[in-house]
């Protein structure tokens, strides 16, 4: 799409590891390159594992131990970055809570025309500090992105941006053969994310797991990722004498061969934006269970059909849930044979389309 190639989009990243968002914002930088235009990546932090296209910024090194002189440098190195970029547009993947900080990047070096906000979370002050001031300063940026319906209308119920958009995350078409490098002895149910009790809430899904009695059953739950809760989680599996059927993996490289493997993936989260492991998953022919919670998974689970959409925080009928889509073989191979089919609207095509009308208004 060489039409693009004049054009130089610069994404704005807390880092490129770990989480959904930073993998949406990598992912997106592969396709707005394979679009034809012109990426570079500003990383505030040195943590890269996401594959990546573009010139990356990365300003997590070399970092004083002093943490104002650490913040002072960061800015600067921050002004140097964006003007060394010289983008035609800016979009900002980060969260974005720290009013002063804020502040001072929008007031000595953002180009508010040229910024494009995104909002991950249906905790939306996790993107925009609070106050009036920042209101007005987002409103006269060139968009707010919401990445679900529901924080779209939170947004409008909230400030009512004039520039507010609806574009929600994606997945790219997998097609490299499917060959399973893992040991397939094993029967598992699978969880992915950052090891955050207070919002993705292992803790609760280890005990909803004990609680299920599929350890009778010898179906063992995997969980993907790492975080700050890994000790407590460790000492909840060896309370509940779960070590031999819930393994903590750690962040694993190749999470869509546990996710294929898996006979569903579960979230549990108290709060989300648009969970993109659920398309993930989906797209491995996996179904699905999830909370109704804000927001993300109502607009991506059909129930009963591509998988199980379970009362927000009910974690009685979690339990239950858990247990059907076992239990239940009709109504799993139903939803199995749903799953690549019920998430044509969440591929690349049609988003990235959306994406360059946006950049290129």
């Amino acid at each position: 799409m060489l039409q693009n190639s004049k054009k130089k989009i610069c994404i704005i990243v807390d880092c490129l590891s770990g989480g959904g968002a930073e993998k949406q914002a990598a992912n997106f930088s592969k396709s707005l390159h394979s679009y034809g235009f012109k990426v570079s990546i500003i990383s505030l932090k040195d943590q890269v594992t996401y594959d990546y296209e573009g010139e990356l910024y990365n300003l997590g090194k070399r970092e004083s131990s002093i943490k104002i002189i650490k913040q002072i440098q960061k800015l600067f190195a921050f002004k140097k970055a964006y003007k060394k970029c010289n983008a035609d547009m800016y979009i900002d993947f980060r969260s974005r809570s720290r009013f002063v900080m804020e502040y001072l990047l929008h007031t000595f070096i953002f180009e508010v025309k040229k910024m494009i906000m995104m909002v991950h979370s249906y905790q939306i002050e996790w993107h925009i500090p609070k106050g009036k001031l920042f209101k007005k300063i987002y409103n006269n940026t060139h968009a707010v992105v919401a990445v679900s319906k529901a924080i779209e209308e939170k947004l409008n119920q909230v400030y009512g941006f004039e520039n507010q958009v609806y574009i929600p995350n994606y997945i790219t078409i997998d097609k490299r053969e499917k060959i399973s490098t893992l040991d397939a002895q094993d029967e598992y149910i699978v969880a992915v994310g950052r090891l955050q009790n207070d919002i993705k809430q292992f803790d609760r899904l280890i005990e909803t797991y004990h609680a299920s009695k599929l350890s009778e059953k010898n179906i063992k739950l995997f969980i993907c990722g790492d975080g700050d809760d890994k000790e407590s989680l460790q000492h909840l599996i060896s309370t509940l004498q779960l070590q031999t059927h819930v393994k903590l993996l750690g962040f694993v490289e190749n999470v869509s061969e546990y996710i294929r493997n898996a006979k569903y993936l579960v979230l549990s989260s108290r709060v989300e934006g648009f969970p993109m492991v659920l398309i993930e998953a989906l797209q491995q022919q996996t179904p699905v269970i999830a909370f109704d919670c804000k927001s993300g998974p109502s607009e991506i689970i059909q129930h009963k059909i591509n998988g199980l959409l379970v009362e927000d925080q009910n974690f009685a009928n979690l339990k239950d849930a858990m247990r059907l889509l076992i239990e239940n073989i009709d109504l799993y191979m139903d939803c199995k044979q749903n799953t690549v089919s019920s998430i044509n609207k969440f591929t690349e095509e049609p988003i990235i389309q959306q994406w360059i009308q946006l950049i290129t208004a």
